[in-house]
């Protein structure tokens, strides 16, 4: 008789809070669409709508100068097979993409290891590394164009005088395509080295003096510590430096502008010379699915690998 009074007399207490629960989280999530609502049509409207646009103007050949907009399904496809500009676009855009991501890995990592290291004068040398990063891209690819110039060029007159040779980089495809890669890595190789300093800064004193006393040298430091502790940092970066490097094109705009011929043109330089010199939207669509194709592997690829290494270390 008294547990069932006492299940009596709960019952009433326990329905009205579980009720109160309920609308107290129907109220948040409510709250929570309400926020989150504008975020999401931006995103809708900016980033959603023009690739789905983009994926349908592909299937079209729709072109303001001949005044065409058909559905022709998967013929820009099918061109890009014959299409020497777009192949040469797309084997160079390969090669430009991993070789830039390794160099601005590679060199970023001695910036900041030489930064993150104490010496006197490192709050400048730091300042000083991001002027090549802070300076816009087309202007820095503009600078290089000229001074690398075979006929007016700074660099190529002292060589010159030093050797009697005059260097033509921008006439040999190679030199060329050598030339877009360093000036690039010279470019964003400090953004690098700052985002891994940070890292570096991030790792505690105490693991470095133990593997000191243990008898590691800086070789085995790096290899063992920082190399490790920072992957993650690491290869996020590279995801980042990969997926930029895809999109854009403003560099070889200024310093080539994909010559000679089309030896250091790019996917998305191929893009801008198809849609707005020569208005062909529907051919230029197709080739930024191809884009977004890329990208879209080499973020999984990425994930993959972020995933592979927090698991590893």
């Amino acid at each position: 008789m008294e547990n069932s009074k006492n299940n009596l007399n709960e019952e009433p207490i326990s329905t009205p809070v579980s009720n109160l629960l309920s609308k107290s989280t129907r109220k948040r999530y409510l709250l929570f669409l309400l926020l989150i609502l504008p975020a999401f049509l931006l995103r809708l409207v900016t980033a959603a709508y023009p690739i789905l646009q983009t994926i349908y103007l592909g299937f079209t050949n729709l072109s303001i100068l001949k005044g065409t907009n058909d559905f022709v399904g998967l013929k820009n496809y099918l061109a890009m097979q014959t299409n020497i500009g777009v192949q040469g676009a797309a084997s160079f855009t390969i090669v430009f993409i991993i070789a830039t991501t390794f160099l601005d890995l590679m060199f970023g990592m001695m910036i900041a290891l030489l930064l993150n290291s104490s010496f006197h004068g490192r709050t400048f040398a730091r300042t000083i590394n991001l002027i090549p990063w802070a300076i816009p891209t087309i202007v820095a690819g503009y600078v290089f164009r000229w001074l690398l110039d075979d006929q007016f060029g700074l660099l190529p007159f002292w060589v010159t005088q030093l050797t009697g040779l005059r260097p033509a980089l921008f006439i040999h495809p190679l030199a060329s395509q050598i030339t877009v890669i360093l000036v690039h890595a010279w470019k964003d190789a400090p953004f690098m080295a700052i985002i891994l300093l940070a890292g570096m800064q991030g790792i505690p004193d105490e693991l470095y003096d133990a593997a000191r006393v243990d008898g590691a040298n800086a070789w085995h430091r790096f290899w063992g510590l920082t190399v490790p502790l920072i992957m993650p940092l690491t290869i996020t970066m590279g995801l980042f430096r990969l997926v930029w490097s895809l999109g854009s094109f403003d560099l070889v705009y200024g310093l080539t502008f994909g010559g000679p011929g089309v030896a250091t043109s790019v996917l998305a330089l191929q893009v801008f010379r198809e849609g707005i010199l020569f208005f062909k939207f529907g051919f230029a669509s197709a080739i930024s699915v191809i884009l977004l194709i890329l990208v879209a592997i080499i973020g999984v690829l990425g994930l993959w690998l972020f995933r592979k290494s927090e698991v590893a270390y």
